[in-house]
């Protein structure tokens, strides 16, 4: 195996994980999100949970930081990495759209339904829009969307947004 480094990874730990982002992040980067890991894992267990998660102070200001939480139970640094890679902004626009469609899929079945889409738009806008006007906004997005009984499919939401610029962009400081 490679040296290991001052804080836990070896060098070639950090290429495998470069190499596993698909180029999201290079080795600085991995290095700082390593090194942001440890400091979330208090108990040193190899894995961090939805609530050490949620206390990464940038996710307190998100309002979607409790659906992205689903997504961060019990995962190890290379699946905290994998999580990651969709945010940056080096990742490609179909990698950023299907985390996106992920989010919004509530149950993971593979479309977006007008229940999935409800619930999502709840965290995002709370409770500014009464129900029927919330029901009524998301009906016209799945008609003009194109979505059948199911919901969305993903080729179907990626249409849907066509060239819509995408704003997914984590930027992950590498100083101490």
């Amino acid at each position: 195996m490679g040296q290991t480094m001052s804080f836990g990874l070896s060098q070639l730990d950090v290429e495998e994980m470069v190499q596993h982002s698909n180029g999201a992040f290079d080795q600085q980067e991995i290095e700082a999100l390593y090194k942001r890991f440890r400091r979330l894992d208090k108990d040193r267990k190899g894995f961090i949970s939805s609530e050490e998660f949620l206390s990464i102070p940038e996710l307190s200001i998100n309002p979607l930081a409790q659906r992205l939480s689903f997504f961060v139970e019990s995962i190890n640094f290379k699946e905290f990495v994998t999580f990651l890679s969709g945010f940056s902004a080096k990742a490609g626009r179909e990698e950023k759209l299907k985390v996106m469609f992920d989010v919004y899929d509530v149950d993971g079945d593979g479309f977006i339904s007008e229940d999935d889409m409800a619930q999502t738009l709840r965290y995002l806008i709370g409770s500014t829009l009464a129900e029927a006007e919330l029901r009524s906004v998301i009906e016209r997005t799945m008609v003009a969307a194109g979505a059948d009984a199911k919901g969305l499919t993903f080729a179907q939401y990626k249409e849907a947004l066509g060239d819509t610029q995408l704003a997914l962009n984590l930027e992950v400081p590498t100083g101490d």
